[in-house]
């Protein structure tokens, strides 16, 4: 039995504004390979990100032109999450 280790990320971004904005952003985080969950929240700016693995440097990388390709800046990136 394979084990698959999980982990949440927190992900700041600016320029979500409203409903719209956290669904575009759910939508292209969700579509990266690895990603188990995602719920963003415009009013905070922030998106929490499930992982199936540690969030590494690549994992964040990929995260970041995810947002940006969006059109979304991101902020920052930090383990954790709600």
């Amino acid at each position: 039995m394979r084990v698959v280790e999980r982990t949440t990320v927190r992900v700041t971004v600016g320029g979500m504004t409203c409903p719209t904005c956290e669904e575009s952003l759910e939508r292209a985080i969700r579509r990266l390979p690895g990603v188990r969950s995602v719920s963003a929240d415009f009013r905070d700016g922030i998106v929490d990100v499930g992982l199936e693995a540690g969030p590494g440097r690549g994992a964040e990388a990929v995260i970041r032109h995810a947002v940006e390709d969006a059109g979304y800046d991101l902020e920052g990136i930090r383990p954790g999450g709600a």
